[in-house]
């Protein structure tokens, strides 16, 4: 649509022969696209996650899953030395890419970023407070990692720091509101979208092996590209750091110093990770804070020794979801209550009893349980359907005879070993699907994202005159994933009378590994899966409101733990088979034992001293430039810093005489305000009704 002139949408886009009409036009087209694109990150990003997806798939393909690497490091060593290089298997040249684009959240507005603070319990509110002050002072380097499980608030602690700082510096005369002060990052796409963030490897440019033990360096003038990005960076900020492995972190680490031409620890960069290493451990490597060898299985890696610990224990859920959120901190550590038991078990339910688990997400264990459920349910759908077949094509010269053979062969891959693309797409109408490629992380159409399939799009082959789906209309999970997606189709949707809700998602094409050296093999083919079920493991950084989980005999603590905390509430979960609570980790259990030496050496100790905090009688005083009261009387009768003061002084009121600004427990004790209009004047002081 952006490189070629067209005038009518479904003869000209739709329903034509899109191979025959690229090679017509192709000079043109790449002429046009060479103009306006460069190459885009998502591109890249997708490349990431896919070759992970394929670790992760077939690490645990049927296997009774236990995530223990030690057991088979060997295994682990010959992945790990499979030397690849992204842009290469993507078909482009290192040398000459651009990598550049970054996605940032912005800027929320000043009324929302009020809700929000006001919505913090005290230990967010004084742990973001904290990293304001070192921000501010800007002198030394941190690193913090903020340990909580389900429903204690992560999430919104990394916007509330986020958007604090951003709006510290946006507030400074004559700064650059473009500039990239602080990154939001996560393993994998899913994690990130849901954070407003970027892929580490996207972000970074790691290989697509997290396991590989050597990371090439970046051509220096991508890398000088990335640092002029990056100068102004003081804060990377990595959610579910639980999934990234000791390998990765290296990586992040050496790419940074490679970036920002320092030796320093990550680049000198400040770095705060947050997670729960109660869930399942990264595939293929060890723990973050472990050596990826077992003779130093018991240290503390140099990098995680740099990490002060910070945890949040308050459950941020409703009252009524409070209950739940603590049966599965509780489950986490394997120290349930009779309570928390019993809540489980209210939640069993029979396998014959499917009408109240419609809509609900299936999560088993292997991959062989889930493609036997999916295809099951889809039999049982009397609605519309397809079969979506992917279209191989070969690249290059040779004899027809092995061109055939490539072909073949790559016809017997997996989905893990093709992108996230299969070969065939059993479609129907109403039932549920997942994306497997990373189309637009800024717009959550990512690998994991879930859906409906709500309508099909069909279109003709001129060659065969065949009829074949040409675009997926799919209601996504999440209201906010491909919102842009739908802006760009809004005339279709509007001409069409298509519900405004529907996603569009259209075939994509990537080019699959083969072992010829004269032929290049690329596959077109929606990026989608059927998901009526899905791993535990690939269900891990996502919630749902209903999730049924296949208890099986020997679940580990982690797999009951994951699995259970899909749910957003109790009454979302259904349990099928016995619930066994798990019992409690072993002494010598690496996470445990990580703890357990954090919690006595390495607690994190603000640099800002709170007045609730206090020993002993002493009387504070807080001043403050409030720049309008009322703007803010509600931010200061919520803030228990300001309520714990013995007296408030306030200035720039900007208040009139007839304003009403009490805050309880406080008595005024002197006011002054504007006399006709409002203006940056006013002073009021405000004392404890006890003194």
């Amino acid at each position: 649509m952006l490189f070629l002139p067209w005038s009518n949408e479904e003869e000209d886009l739709i329903y034509i022969n899109h191979e025959e009409t690229f090679e017509l036009h192709k000079d043109l087209i790449r002429q046009k696209r060479s103009e306006y694109v460069h190459r885009e990150a998502n591109e890249f990003e997708q490349a990431f996650e896919e070759h992970m997806q394929r670790e992760i798939e077939n690490d645990i393909d049927d296997t009774n899953v236990e995530y223990d690497q030690d057991k088979n490091e060997f295994l682990i060593y010959e992945i790990g030395n499979n030397e690849g290089d992204i842009f290469v298997e993507m078909g482009l040249n290192t040398r000459t890419e651009k990598v550049e684009h970054f996605n940032v959240p912005k800027i929320i507005p000043d009324t929302e970023y009020q809700e929000m603070m006001r919505s913090l319990n005290n230990n967010q509110r004084r742990y973001t407070l904290n990293v304001m002050n070192l921000i501010k002072n800007g002198d030394k380097q941190f690193f913090h990692f903020i340990n909580g499980g389900a429903g204690v608030g992560k999430s919104t602690l990394i916007k509330a720091v986020y958007q604090s700082i951003l709006g510290f510096y946006n507030s400074l005369p004559g700064s650059n509101p473009e500039s990239i002060r602080t990154a939001i990052c996560a393993p994998t796409g899913k994690a990130a979208a849901l954070i407003d963030g970027m892929t580490l490897h996207s972000f970074l440019s790691l290989p697509v092996n997290q396991c590989k033990h050597k990371l090439v360096k970046l051509d220096s003038d991508i890398s000088n590209r990335i640092g002029v990005k990056l100068k102004d960076l003081q804060l990377l900020i990595i959610d579910e750091i639980s999934m990234v492995g000791f390998t990765m972190f290296q990586h992040v680490n050496a790419r940074l110093q490679q970036i920002m031409k320092t030796k320093e620890p990550f680049g000198g960069i400040s770095v705060i990770v947050l997670g729960d290493f109660n869930q399942l451990r990264p595939v293929g490597d060890k723990y973050i804070f472990q050596f990826n060898n077992s003779y130093n299985a018991l240290v503390d890696n140099p990098l995680w020794s740099l990490f002060e610990l910070f945890e949040l224990t308050e459950i941020m859920r409703q009252k009524d979801d409070k209950a739940f959120a603590i049966a599965l901190s509780n489950l986490a550590k394997g120290m349930m209550t009779l309570e928390d038991i019993n809540l489980l078990k209210s939640r069993i339910v029979s396998n014959e009893n499917l009408e109240i688990m419609e809509d609900a997400i299936r999560v088993f264990r292997s991959n062989a349980e889930v493609d036997a459920y999916n295809t099951k349910v889809l039999a049982s759908l009397n609605t519309e359907g397809a079969i979506a077949n992917a279209y191989d094509f070969c690249i290059g010269d040779g004899l027809a005879s092995i061109r055939e053979k490539v072909l073949n062969n790559i016809k017997n891959l997996k989905t893990t070993e093709t992108y996230g693309l299969p070969l065939k797409i059993d479609l129907k109408v109403g039932a549920k699907y997942m994306m497997t490629v990373n189309i637009d992380t800024e717009d959550g159409l990512v690998n994991g994202a879930c859906g409906k399939l709500i309508m099909i799009d069909y279109g003709k082959l001129q060659k065969t005159n065949e009829t074949v789906p040409c675009r997926l209309w799919i209601k996504f999970n999440e209201e906010e994933t491909g919102r842009k997606a739908r802006a760009n189709f809004h005339n279709v949707m509007r001409n069409r009378n298509i519900d405004p809700s529907l996603t569009p998602i259209e075939p994509v094409t990537r080019q699959i590994n083969t072992r010829s050296t004269n032929f290049k093999v690329e596959r077109k083919q929606f990026p989608v899966v059927p998901c009526e079920a899905m791993t535990i493991y690939k269900s891990q950084g996502g919630t749902y409101e209903k999730v049924v989980v296949n208890l099986k005999k020997g679940m580990t603590r982690s797999e009951l733990y994951v699995s259970c905390s899909r749910a957003t509430k109790s009454s979302g979960l259904y349990l099928i088979g016995d619930f066994v609570p798990p019992k409690p980790p072993e002494r010598n259990d690496a996470v445990a034992t990580m703890f357990k030496s954090m919690r006595s050496e390495r607690m994190l100790k603000f640099s800002l001293e709170f007045p609730e905090e206090s020993q002993g009688e002493r009387f504070f005083v807080m001043f403050h430039n409030v720049q309008s009261l009322n703007k803010h009387i509600l931010d200061i009768r919520s803030d228990k810093t300001f309520l714990c003061a013995s007296m408030i002084s306030l200035v720039e009121t900007w208040t009139k005489p007839t304003d009403s600004l009490e805050i309880e427990g406080f008595k005024v004790i002197h006011r002054r305000d504007c006399n006709d209009t409002r203006k940056p004047f006013g002073q009021i002081t405000y004392l404890k009704n006890d003194l």
